[in-house]
């Protein structure tokens, strides 16, 4: 029994320093440091997506075996031991090969291209990972693919995985700062974390950009109702019947508005 403690008490400890070793070889910079070059920040969005998804199997296989803390010794535990290590040393392998090699496809855009049009079949089927995997093949060797980067962002908003595609997004304006559907793309992120104050920011701002496309009113119109600004969505619908008299939401929003109106009359 004593031996058996002391087995699992090792075992832990090895998966542990083992995550720890792995993620002290990725660099703890931010994206967000202005003062980095074009290239440092491309290398810093690749290892910060390493790094979250390093961190994402070291901490499954770790919640697993403290929930099997108490059953004896056996091939469970080794074997769980045994997919840790595979698993974050495959990790580490394929994008460490992949910073090192990649020269069959560092200069071929139709290889690339082949790569997200596969990307996209399959997050319209769901399969999240292996889209992923082939999205960040291509930036692996074209650091500065915006529309790889745009895939991956809406990938990970797609997953609910906030923090990713608002890394993304981020850093992808940074890349095309007067993208107007980069900036639409990081109020939706707010929007969907339930922050209509930030989502209506990045909406004015791709308006700024952008201000005759329907697709950006209609997104600012329906932030500016769901915040309660009566004067502003009347002044956005106007604009949107003037841009686009046949959109199809503008009795919508307008009987929305009209709601909002009688509400804030009666309160």
């Amino acid at each position: 029994m004593i031996l058996e403690i002391f087995l699992i008490v090792v075992i832990i400890a090895a998966v542990i320093l083992l995550g720890w070793l792995a993620l002290r070889k990725l660099p703890q910079i931010r994206v967000v440091d202005p003062s980095s070059s074009q290239e440092t920040k491309t290398k810093e969005l690749k290892y910060s997506i390493l790094k979250t998804r390093m961190e994402r199997v070291s901490g499954e296989h770790l919640t697993n075996m403290k929930r099997n803390i108490l059953v004896p010794l056996g091939s469970k535990i080794q074997d769980s031991f045994r997919r840790v290590a595979g698993k974050l040393t495959a990790i580490e392998r394929r994008y460490s090969d992949k910073q090192k090699g990649g020269i069959v496809t560092a200069h071929n855009p139709e290889i690339l291209r082949g790569l997200i049009n596969e990307s996209e079949v399959l997050i319209d089927e769901g399969h999240y990972d292996a889209a992923e995997k082939k999205l960040i093949e291509v930036v692996s060797h074209d650091p500065k693919n915006i529309p790889a980067y745009e895939h991956l962002g809406r990938l990970y908003l797609l997953n609910k995985d906030f923090v990713g595609a608002r890394e993304t997004f981020n850093f992808l304006l940074r890349l095309s700062p007067k993208d107007a559907s980069v900036c639409a793309a990081l109020g939706e992120v707010a929007e969907a974390e339930g922050k209509q104050d930030e989502a209506l920011v990045s909406y004015k701002l791709a308006l700024d950009i952008s201000p005759n496309n329907p697709k950006y009113i209609d997104f600012y119109l329906d932030t500016v109702i769901t915040t309660g600004d009566v004067h502003e969505a009347t002044t956005t619908l106007d604009h949107l019947r003037a841009v686009n008299p046949d959109n199809a939401k503008i009795e919508e929003f307008e009987e929305r508005i009209k709601e909002l109106r009688e509400k804030k009359k009666g309160g």
